[in-house]
């Protein structure tokens, strides 16, 4: 039970959210270290249960006890499973911060530098080195120079496959960057608008669904139609996520924000649904 009325509280965050956008504190990037931390002990303990398939090259069987179960595979649960649960939580409070877009790739960008330390630190750890050339024939593994090209692979991804996963991670971070600016750009085009361009009602006349579904909230395509400074009509179509019990009907009110001089540009054009006296919560709802 609250004291304060729901309503009021969601209309004060909008607002601040539109005047400052919100920033991650301190607790969030604990929950993204303790998430990539987890999916580090998901590569070394796959890491460390790798080393019986790859040691089968160039290791005699003697070099391991029968059925040995690798000591590190409970981690390969735990870290899995841990990270996908804890980032999957975490992904809807960070889409908040950053976007859908942005913390997908950074989301990849994390998880692919874990397994890369994970990977290297657990071959590092556990995998048997190979014998060098001119060891006693007695050595528990044939010399490097005897190795097929499997073997050699084997052997080798402790170095080439972390490296080409912080390789990719490096790629998921500048895609996250480019989105997350791309996502500034917007916010910074649309307040411009609203505080500077004309504001006038409009009406939706068309809605469609687009089939396309994001965290539960359906993405709709709709049409408003309002008149500019002149008097004459214009529609302009817009996208965007909806509560699925506030879908847009054909009909609905709605504040349009356009610049004059280029009224009949799209991209200059906001958008807010709702017949909404609150100029500030209008602009925090409006889209462009």
């Amino acid at each position: 039970m609250s004291t304060v009325d729901p309503a009021i509280v969601r209309r004060q965050e909008l607002i601040d959210q539109f005047r400052q956008p919100q920033r991650p504190s301190g607790l969030f990037w604990v929950l993204v270290s303790i998430v990539a931390a987890l999916w580090g002990l998901f590569a070394y303990s796959v890491a460390h249960v790798g080393q019986y398939p790859v040691g089968d090259g160039y290791v005699a069987p003697l070099a391991y006890a029968a059925d040995a179960t690798p000591p590190m595979f409970w981690g390969v649960f735990v870290g899995a499973f841990g990270a996908f649960i804890l980032g999957f939580l975490l992904s809807f409070a960070l889409a908040e911060l950053y976007g859908m877009a942005a913390t997908t790739w950074g989301g990849f960008a994390v998880t692919q530098v874990a397994w890369a330390l994970g990977l290297w630190r657990g071959a590092a750890d556990a995998w048997l080195p190979p014998v060098p050339l001119g060891a006693s024939l007695a050595a528990p593994s044939p010399p490097s120079a005897q190795w097929d090209r499997l073997t050699w692979l084997g052997w080798h991804s402790q170095y080439w496959l972390p490296l080409l996963l912080v390789a990719t991670a490096l790629v998921c971070a500048m895609l996250a960057r480019r989105a997350y600016r791309k996502r500034l750009r917007y916010f910074q085009r649309l307040r411009r608008i609203v505080s500077e361009g004309t504001r006038t009602a409009g009406v939706v006349t068309e809605t469609h669904d687009t089939g396309v579904e994001i965290l539960n909230q359906p993405r709709i395509r709709y049409v408003v139609k309002f008149s500019d400074h002149q008097g004459v009509e214009r529609w302009v179509t817009k996208t965007g996520q909806f509560d699925a019990m506030q879908l847009p009907r054909a009909g609905d009110a709605a504040v349009v924000w356009f610049y004059p001089e280029h009224a009949g540009d799209e991209s200059r054009i906001a958008v807010a649904l709702g017949a909404i006296d609150d100029e500030l919560l209008a602009a925090a709802l409006a889209k462009t």
